[in-house]
């Protein structure tokens, strides 16, 4: 017998209630509950990719040149017609970066919405919740991305000055924004499992053997 879970909901009349549920097995994800699950993920997806992002670049640019002048460093960031950019000055070398679309992580609010929106068995009210929190933590920790490309872009920090002695923006945007896009990520869905919305946890371990077995039942009834 499957181990239930519980969470607890304050309901009108202030009376505290306690509801069971169970994990979602795979055997009870239909191959169409699936076909509709990656359309609504690919929906948001691609929705956050074609909406203007202009404010949100610029917000980036502002709270993260923001936090380093915070720190001591000297940044400045601006809007030059459509281009969002920001600098980074006073230190080895002089930096600056455009930031664009994907530099705010703005598509990722896109695939938080299109893993969360769609999900069997939540309220609205904890899907919304789930979905604030992770977007809010999201941005959060995209600018402790960027802040970090750029200064180790603009300082020489040992060790890695010791492999890489003229660095440019390239050579630590991609091994930073890789790490912070799979530990990063790992580390929002995780929390939201924990503490908001466990269904998407049971669901995305199930989704696997939920596809696996709508392939091979696909593949017998031909």
């Amino acid at each position: 017998m499957p181990q239930s879970r519980y969470r607890q909901e304050e309901s009108n009349t202030s009376i505290i209630t306690t509801t069971f549920f169970s994990p979602m097995k795979a055997e009870k994800i239909t191959g169409r509950y699936i076909v509709y699950y990656f359309a609504a993920l690919l929906f948001f997806y691609q929705l956050f990719m074609i909406v203007p992002s202009t404010w949100i670049e610029l917000l980036t640019a502002q709270l993260s040149s923001g936090l380093l002048n915070l720190l001591g460093l000297n940044s400045e960031y601006g809007l030059n017609h459509v281009w969002v950019w920001m600098t980074l000055t006073g230190g080895a070398r002089d930096v600056k970066v455009y930031i664009i679309r994907e530099c705010t992580a703005f598509h990722v609010w896109g695939i938080l919405l299109g893993l969360i929106v769609p999900l069997q068995g939540p309220t609205w009210r904890r899907k919304l919740k789930a979905v604030a929190f992770g977007g809010i933590l999201v941005f959060l920790m995209n600018l402790t991305r960027i802040m970090i490309t750029v200064y180790l872009t603009g300082y020489d920090v040992p060790p890695f000055s010791w492999f890489f002695t003229n660095p440019t923006v390239d050579t630590y945007h991609y091994p930073v924004s890789f790490a912070y896009g799979v530990i990063g990520i790992a580390i929002v869905i995780t929390l939201i499992n924990a503490y908001i919305l466990p269904e998407l946890g049971d669901f995305l371990v199930e989704l696997p053997d939920a596809v696996m077995s709508s392939v091979r039942q696909a593949l017998k009834s031909r």
